[in-house]
């Protein structure tokens, strides 16, 4: 359902609010402050001033409140006004910043909150980047260090790691079936709407000791507060039919979707490589409730139901020059609760809970399988806050998760009760320097054994705008779910984590350089079976934890918002050396999902005249190694490099005074045909080709809000 996301989350952007509050920030020479960042302290309503140093923001929070003033060269302040439902006029004038802003902790973290001056990438960007596909982790592949996987693998892969080693949280717990289920070949999208998201946290590594169990990467989402007003939206796609909803109460509110999808009608007009004898279809509901329980309380809870099937043909990997039918049936439920709230000025606390169910009914031709996996989790932590230099976090979190999985005749399972207590602060002796130390300590009931896991990262700023940040750490991973399942119990998996970076932010520009190197060590490993590049395959060999390996590699990330009115671009580029041995490799080679240098150019224009927002994304990936059985040198052979150039647009206009968006999607518009890499049968006498599920497509749709408003609140 392709940019159905974009839809639901347009809408509050352009509706009225209960209070409106405008003026113009000044300096001392009464000159504009062009830039600076004004919002509600406590929310997430904002808005930066224009050249004359105007801004007009609108918000639902009442009573006294307190608006916040900042920008690069400004003293940040804080002016309190009194909201309720009477528009404000509030003039402010600054003064010039008499010292260098406070140093911030980058290295291995691109973030994006609504409360910063400029955003890495917030949730808009995530659905207009062409390309993306109106999807979480397509947008994050545009961002350096990941891995550009062409449409054929399932997951994010992070500076060397395979799609195991990250982990996606949403508001503290893991979402353990953060993408569909996997089919072989095509890659599943996200199950989650990047609106509902008000800040983004992507680690390329070095993360915070809050988490475990990632060797690679976390993706820390945060669920929006309340929502800005009641209002009903629907959608209709090539894909399928959406409804959504939101009801907004005194200091609570629920909010509710449903949608029907149904890719029959994008086939007819894709360019498939994919043979599907039933196109995926599914339907899904969700509920949430969001409640204001005083000044800092706040509780949030979620609840995900969905279903989904598909059928297609795929090689037949015993068989050279046939097909075998693959078929699947999905049913996902996931459940999330959290509460925050303050004990005093200085303690606050926060709880979760999250419950989550999956099951696949898969079938191969003639032989049936399924995979059921459940996780419960709870986390509690206090965070000590007694001044705007120093902040500690104490918590302690449980997990309970179990696998089990049938092939024919064949079956696994186990169950996992992993324990795990940690401790960080965030220190800040002077504004020019950061230090946060860490340590996370675990327990495996599993195997009877724990880890300790320090983690340190630093930051001195180098000037008003610059700096350079260091992070390190060590990290552990249980084995593949599909060891464990076969009665294998090896021990934790590790890395070693290195980085530095430099860092400029300023006047919506920013550059970011990150060099890094991380040592993989207790690797599992497989004894004594053949190499096969399936991985869907159910051999597996005896394992152990000898198998080893290492990544490093430079990042650059270059974007400008300013240059050009109304026009806003990135480049990302990563180079990464990268080998390994483990699972099932002969040798330490670079992984067969690994190209050494990956390319972003993304550009996006906004016309005011045409109410129509544009987005181009060129994309390049040199070629990845694949298996070819007569080449003496393991993993020696490449594939071609890949090419990929995709355009996106939305046209914003009212129908009848209903806020109505269109828009259309073209990827690949140069209709290049990518190789991803080759298959070979068993004795090695043909080979085919890996392609993406589509050279070529086209995708359109629209969305209508049911609520009246004029239309130059466009």
């Amino acid at each position: 359902m392709k940019y159905v996301l974009l839809l639901i989350g347009m809408i509050p952007l352009f509706l009225n609010a209960q209070t409106t509050v405008e003026g113009t920030v000044l300096n001392q020479n009464g000159k504009p402050v062009f830039m600076a960042m004004v919002f509600v302290k406590g929310t997430t309503d904002g808005v930066q001033t224009d050249e004359k140093g105007f801004y007009k923001l609108i918000t639902k929070a009442t009573g006294k409140q307190v608006l916040l003033i900042r920008g690069d060269e400004i003293e940040e302040q804080q002016v309190e006004v009194t909201l309720n439902g009477i528009p404000v006029v509030q003039n402010v004038k600054v003064s010039q910043a008499k010292v260098i802003e406070e140093v911030v902790i980058s290295a291995g973290t691109m973030s994006a909150s609504n409360d910063r001056a400029v955003a890495i990438l917030d949730p808009l960007d995530i659905v207009t980047t062409a390309g993306g596909q109106g999807d979480i982790a397509g947008a994050i592949q545009t961002l350096p260090g990941v891995q550009r996987n062409g449409g054929d693998q399932t997951g994010l892969m992070v500076r060397g790691g395979d799609v195991s080693e990250t982990s996606f949280i949403i508001d503290g717990l893991v979402a353990q079936n953060a993408f569909g289920s996997s089919v072989p070949g095509v890659a599943q999208r996200t199950r989650f709407n990047p609106f509902q998201f008000k800040g983004t946290a992507f680690s390329t590594g070095g993360y915070t000791a809050r988490y475990g169990q990632a060797l690679s990467s976390v993706l820390d989402l945060s669920t929006l507060d309340l929502p800005d007003q009641t209002n009903i939206n629907i959608g209709a796609s090539f894909a399928g039919l959406f409804l959504g909803g939101s009801k907004l109460m005194e200091n609570s509110a629920v909010e509710f979707t449903g949608f029907y999808q149904n890719l029959s009608p994008f086939l007819l007009l894709a360019k498939s490589n994919v043979k599907f004898y039933e196109a995926p279809q599914g339907f899904g509901f969700s509920g949430r409730y969001v409640a204001k329980t005083s000044t800092h309380g706040m509780f949030k809870t979620t609840f995900n139901q969905s279903y989904n099937s598909s059928g297609l043909e795929i090689p037949n990997p015993g068989v050279a020059g046939q097909n075998m039918r693959f078929g699947l049936k999905n049913q996902n439920t996931y459940v999330n609760a959290t509460f925050k709230n303050a004990i005093n000025d200085k303690w606050t606390y926060y709880t979760g809970f999250s419950l989550s169910n999956n099951n696949d009914n898969i079938t191969w031709d003639t032989l049936a399988s399924t995979r059921d996996d459940k996780r419960i989790q709870g986390r509690g932590e206090l965070v000590y806050t007694p001044g705007n230099r120093f902040k500690l976090l104490i918590g302690t979190e449980l997990q309970h998760f179990g696998y089990q999985q049938t092939f024919d005749t064949l079956r696994g399972q186990f169950e996992e009760m992993l324990s795990a207590g940690y401790v960080e602060a965030d220190i800040i002796p002077f504004r020019n320097f950061a230090i946060k130390p860490g340590v996370r300590v675990e327990y495996s009931k599993l195997l009877a054994k724990g880890n300790v896991s320090p983690r340190l990262a630093m930051a001195f700023k180098t000037g008003k705008t610059s700096q350079i940040s260091f992070a390190s750490g060590y990290f552990y991973q249980l084995a593949s779910q599909n060891y464990l399942m076969q009665g294998y119990r090896p021990d934790f998996q590790e890395a070693l984590h290195l980085m530095a970076n430099y860092q400029i932010i300023a006047k919506n520009r920013i550059f970011r350089l990150e060099g890094y190197y991380k040592s993989y060590n207790q690797l599992v490993r497989e004894q004594g079976v053949a190499y096969t590049p399936n991985a869907f395959r159910f051999n597996y060999g005896m394992v152990d934890n000898s198998g080893s390996g290492y990544a490093q590699g430079i990042d650059v990330f270059w974007r400008d918002k300013k240059s050009i009115k109304n026009f806003d671009y990135w480049v990302s580029y990563s180079y990464i050396d990268t080998k390994r041995l483990y699972q099932n490799y002969l040798a330490k080679v670079t992984p067969d999902y690994v190209s050494d240098h990956n390319l972003n150019v993304v550009m996006k224009y906004f016309s005011m005249k045409l109410q129509t927002s544009f987005s181009l994304t060129y994309s390049y990936a040199s070629g990845r190694p694949y298996y070819n059985p007569a080449n003496p040198r393991f993993l020696g052979d490449r594939s071609p490099d890949y090419h990929n150039v995709a355009f996106t647009a939305a046209y914003l206009t009212t129908i009848k005074k209903l806020f109505t968006v269109f828009y259309i999607s073209l990827d690949n518009i140069t209709n290049r045909h990518n190789i991803l890499g080759y298959r070979y049968s068993y004795d090695g006498s043909q080979r085919y080709e890996i392609k993406p599920p589509f050279y070529f497509n086209l995708f359109f749709g629209f969305n209508m809000s049911l609520k009246e408003f004029n239309k130059d609140e466009l």
